[in-house]
């Protein structure tokens, strides 16, 4: 399951996808073809069944595994994001966690 952030923001994704860490793209089996997943990202994280991205806003957004296959915004004001095989771990500018 590989997931690029290109220079634009782009979050892109192709292969494997069962649990949904390419969001809606190619779900269910294994994607063939790289797609568009969420767009102005400037960092890109994944875990084990689930990805994640932050956006130049500091808005952090998930998918996957039990957040669904849509990007969802979950947390403002981050920094930094870590992901585990279920959880994510994120880091807000304050320094809390």
């Amino acid at each position: 399951m590989p997931v690029y952030l290109s220079r634009d923001g782009a979050v892109l994704g192709t292969g494997g996808n069962r649990t949904g860490p390419l969001g809606k793209h190619g779900y269910g089996d294994k994607a063939v073809h790289w797609g568009l997943i969420l767009e102005r990202a400037s960092q890109l994280g994944t875990g084990n069944r689930h990805s994640m991205a932050i956006r130049a806003d500091r808005s952090l957004w998930t998918w996957g595994s039990a957040n669904g296959l849509e990007p969802k915004r979950v947390l403002n004001d981050i920094v930094a994001a870590i992901g585990g095989d279920h959880d994510t771990l994120a880091m807000q500018r304050a320094g809390s966690v």
